[in-house]
């Protein structure tokens, strides 16, 4: 077991096994009942709540990928970095910061410097429908996952801020009163162990509960020609507890408080010839070779109170949550620089220390009229953010001078305000046709201060204090028309807008002329029209979606000797037809598939920008063909004695992307395509399963971004993980 990551292991893993041993007795009052009557091959049926109103996917006039426990658990998807390949048009990797960190792009739209506190994702990430504002705790584990929805297009009407192309939404398990748990255990190659357990009931007629706690750990796989060691090891640990009212009438609420702490060694890049780019270190795949060994540690805090009345013709809803974040990480963005002494030193090394907190509140009232031909909401929101961060940056000893050269820290203070008031309609025309209007008015102040090194060569080195803010204010309409074709055919049509808000650079090397430099919000018109169709008794669906989206001030990054510098470079028009299709042709067989066809241009690009320069004519993150192919096979053969077992498996293509605007040759990212599989025995009462996982089974060797960080003596790649295998057992009552 990794250093670094040993010292609080039996803690955790004994308190995820303590959750489940709560509530022994229920286990065994459990143990003996028979397994339900088995159904008719159906698809499985899944209600969302895209439209902040629960409805069967099939209904909602939304592009819509929904994934239950189930689902999640046969792909293997444990953070939000394995859904990147089962979700079309959405693409989700490490990025440069913290292994817990991640890029993400949705239909075009990405951020990448996810580990800045001045960061705006275009992807909006809900948990229990609290905004998650940082894209540093999105890669985190979660125990008691129960569904997952994304949400494709804009969201901007009844989402808001930062859902210009489409929304994560995470539900866990809520507190109804009903009991039963699960407790997992598994171990694996490069040092696996994961242990689950979640645990939910009645406390007294009118109160329920659950918990859940999380410890997982694996060693690293990378391997340092430097340290002659192994490197890049990670531990993930959390807790969630929640307390609901039942049975109370019309009233509901619940208060949940959750906390989640990852820590790891840190990325390692792989360092490349900036002539050849071929890796430089001489070991196997994905090797680098830093003298220095690199530290993340990430803790997140939630508490949130959820409030509820269910009237006869209008309900009202109140989501309150405060969170805290602390969040540091080193890098060495050479990977390893052998200087003109011969030496091997880290060539750019840089630490982040980060400390934010946020405070969000969201009244809806829902409602129905005109004999419930007339579904309404209407909300407000309030969001506010803080935070402070400091950098310090070092330039390895023999790169520009004899001796190390450590820049002043950089410090920057953000603050964003946030207030939207929103309503949408729904109005039933006929029993077939269906119309909505919605409409959200988003004000959003952001300050930010800060001071930096007056220069890379400046002597004496100073600090100097710049400072901005800015006030934006953006209207994000939505319309619809939805028709039900037949019983188990809708067709819909969509016009939306979403915005990403505008912010400041932060992220400049000794570099006070863009320091808090000001960039505006992107803007995102799109035109979509899809089919929900169900077939041959449910046992076949078929989702389709084709779209048409206009850009207009599109963020995009670009690294500027090392300094990371925003800027609203280009128009773009992006088109894209999304399927999704599953089976269920007889009793046990369950397949699925998924296409994404791509095509993006420019059309225009400020020539003054850096992309411009270079020559892009790609835009970044995106793939013309993006695909995934599945299924599972459950079989009870007699020899089990009423158990049964399950084969499972899916193959997902990425056609080749440029991982930065520039388009750079070490940014160009070839195909990638990667094998999973797993068999699982049931036992006959369906109380405890046996299975063997694997990720990336054939071991493909793929890289998931690369930069030239400073032209002509850094460029890297990111290595992603080879075959990940682990077996395991888990139980439920």
């Amino acid at each position: 077991m990794p250093k670094v990551l040993g010292r609080k292991s039996a803690q955790f893993a004994s308190a995820a096994l303590s959750v489940a041993l709560l509530d022994a007795a229920a286990f065994a009052a459990h143990a003996q009942e028979a397994p339900a009557k088995e159904a008719p091959p159906a698809v499985e049926e899944l209600l969302v709540t895209a439209q902040r109103r629960e409805q069967n996917l099939q209904d909602t006039p939304v592009a819509v990928s929904a994934f239950s426990a189930r689902a999640l658990d046969q792909l293997q998807i444990a953070k939000v970095q394995n859904l990147g390949s089962a979700v079309p048009s959405l693409y989700v990797s490490q990025i440069s910061a913290s292994p817990s960190t991640v890029q993400i792009s949705l239909r075009g739209a990405l951020d990448q410097t996810g580990g800045m506190i001045t960061s705006e994702p275009p992807v909006g990430i809900y948990i229990n429908d609290v905004y998650q504002a940082r894209l540093s705790v999105a890669n985190m584990d979660l125990a008691d996952v129960q569904q997952v929805e994304v949400l494709r297009g804009p969201q901007g009407t009844l989402y808001g801020r930062n859902s210009m192309t489409g929304a994560l939404k995470y539900q866990t398990r809520q507190p109804d009163g009903k009991g039963g748990g699960t407790l997992e255990a598994s171990a694996g190659n490069y040092g696996q162990q994961r242990y689950r357990a979640t645990v939910g009931g009645a406390i007294t007629d009118h109160v329920a509960a659950t918990a859940s706690a999380l410890f997982s750990e694996r060693d690293g796989w990378q391997y340092d020609t430097t340290l002659k060691q192994k490197v890049g090891a990670r531990r993930d640990s959390g807790v969630r507890g929640a307390l609901g009212l039942t049975d109370v009438g019309p009233f509901s609420a619940m208060v949940e408080a959750s906390y989640a702490r990852t820590d790891t060694e840190g990325q390692y890049f792989v360092p490349l010839d900036p002539t050849t780019l071929k890796p430089l270190a001489s070991g196997p795949f994905g090797s680098t070779r830093t003298p220095n060994k690199t530290d993340t540690r990430n803790e997140q805090k939630t508490l949130a109170l959820h409030l509820g009345y269910a009237g006869e013709a209008v309900t009202f809803k109140s989501i309150t949550a405060y969170q805290t974040l602390a969040d540091h990480w080193t890098l060495d963005f050479s990977g390893g620089l052998v200087n003109g002494f011969g030496t091997t030193v880290a060539g750019f090394l840089r630490g982040s220390d980060t400390d934010q907190e946020q405070i969000s509140q969201e009244f809806q009232l829902l409602g129905d009229a005109a004999g419930g031909k007339l579904q309404w909401i209407g909300g407000v929101f309030y969001f506010k953010e803080t935070g402070t961060q400091v950098i310090t940056d070092t330039i390895g000893a023999g790169v520009y001078a004899a001796f190390p050269i450590g820049l002043l820290p950089t410090t920057v203070n953000a603050e964003s305000k946030s207030t939207a008031i929103y309503g949408q309609a729904e109005y039933a025309f006929t029993d077939k046709l269906k119309g909505s209007f919605g409409l959200r008015y988003t004000d959003d102040q952001k300050s930010v201060d800060g001071t930096i090194q007056n220069g890379l060569a400046a002597f004496p080195a100073t600090l100097v204090a710049r400072s901005n803010d800015a006030d934006w204010k953006v209207w994000t309409p939505k319309f619809n028309l939805q028709y039900a074709v037949s019983d188990d055919v809708m067709a819909y049509a969509t016009v939306a807008r979403g915005y990403r808000a505008g912010g400041f650079v932060a992220l400049s090397i000794a570099n006070p002329s863009i320091f808090t430099q000001g960039y505006d919000p992107e803007y995102a018109w799109s035109y979509e029209a899809g089919a929900k169709i169900e077939g041959f008794d449910r046992r076949a669906r078929l989702n389709v979606a084709a779209y048409l989206e206009q850009l207009k001030d599109l963020q995009q990054n670009v690294i500027e000797n090392g300094s990371t510098l925003t800027q609203n470079a280009a128009e773009a028009r992006i088109a894209g037809l999304e399927i999704e299709a599953s089976a269920t042709p007889i009793t046990g067989v369950n397949l699925f598939a998924s296409l994404a066809l791509t095509d993006a241009e420019y059309e225009k690009l400020d020539a003054s920008t850096a992309a411009a320069q270079a020559g892009a004519k790609s835009l970044p993150l995106i793939s013309k063909v993006q695909g995934q192919v599945g299924g599972s096979w459950k079989i009870a053969p007699a020899a089990l004695g009423g158990g049964s077992v399950t084969v499972a498996g899916d193959w997902s293509y990425r056609s080749s992307r440029y991982s930065e605007a520039t388009n750079s040759e070490a940014g160009h990212i070839p195909a990638v395509d990667r094998l999973n599989a797993s068999v699982t025995y049931e036992s006959p009462n369906g109380q405890w399963k046996a299975f063997v996982q694997g990720r990336n089974v054939l071991d493909s060797e793929d890289y998931y971004s690369g930069a030239a960080f400073i032209p002509g003596l850094i460029v890297y790649r990111g290595a992603d993980e080879p075959a990940m295998w682990s077996v395991g057992v888990r139980f439920k009552y």
